[in-house]
């Protein structure tokens, strides 16, 4: 299969199932196993893909981002708005999945990285989607979040680490049990991913950039590729979900996990 081919599969793969509550990490485990995708070094299509991702949130948030940057000029000028309190939070939930991710990003992703532990964190997290949809009241926007709770939210993140679990799905999850709608769960969800990805995508480019490789031309056309599509695609995805969960609940998401993890314990089993 031509590189160029796979970089697009890997790419959409990433798009679809890094906003979307399904793991992203789990799925591009996944397809590298059956795709076999040895032509292209890891390290080179991880900086692709995180630059991507970031490209489309900061594409879609770009009004959000820009009144949370004002607000929080004006919240250190003593100034009133309300959106330098939401910055301020964010910043504070961003803290517990960075100390995580710097620390112990390579460890868990060493001896989490199996198929058998994706089947169990999908299960787990389609049953957490049913508790938050079932048990929890959620109908409260971002705006009423306290910093308690945005730091639940943040701190869900450090279990992302684990691939199957979705970085989206769990902070989606904690909102609403903060008590955010849906669509609200998730904006909060998208822009604390922002800063992130970011951090994800500077540590991976610094890692890139002091291996010393020169990049072969398959790799080239992968990164440009990878990009290109996660990003594009990313946006479409971000704009379907959030519109989706305007009026749908968690439940179609809930049944795909778990339909997804049956397909991978009968292939490990049989």
């Amino acid at each position: 299969m031509p590189v160029a081919l796979l970089a697009f599969i890997l790419g959409l793969i990433q798009a679809l199932t890094e906003f979307l509550p399904v793991s992203s990490s789990g799925h591009l485990i996944l397809a590298r196993m059956w795709l076999d995708f040895q032509v292209v070094d890891g390290l080179t299509f991880d900086v692709a893909l995180h630059l991507g991702t970031l490209i489309a949130i900061v594409i879609y948030f770009w009004k959000d981002i820009v009144a949370l940057a004002r607000g929080l000029v004006n919240s250190l000028m003593r100034r009133p708005d309300p959106m330098g309190r939401i910055a301020w939070y964010l910043i504070a939930a961003c803290i517990p999945a960075a100390v995580v991710g710097y620390n112990y990003e390579t460890a868990i992703e060493t001896y989490f990285r199996h198929p058998l532990v994706i089947v169990v964190t999908l299960v787990l997290g389609a049953l957490l989607f049913a508790l938050a949809e079932h048990k929890f009241v959620h109908n409260a926007p971002m705006e009423k979040l306290t910093l308690g709770r945005a730091i639940a939210i943040g701190a869900s993140q450090t279990i992302a680490l684990i691939p199957g679990v979705s970085r989206s799905g769990i902070t989606i999850v904690t909102g609403m049990m903060c008590g955010l709608r849906r669509d609200e769960a998730a904006r909060f969800s998208f822009l604390l991913a922002t800063p992130i990805t970011f951090g994800a995508c500077l540590k991976k480019s610094l890692d890139l950039l002091a291996s010393d490789v020169p990049m072969a031309h398959d790799e080239k056309v992968a990164l440009v590729v990878g990009i290109l599509t996660s990003g594009i695609c990313g946006w479409l995805v971000i704009r379907f979900l959030l519109n989706f969960l305007r009026r749908h609940s968690l439940e179609a998401f809930a049944w795909y996990r778990v339909i997804l993890a049956a397909v991978v314990a009968a292939f490990l089993l049989f």
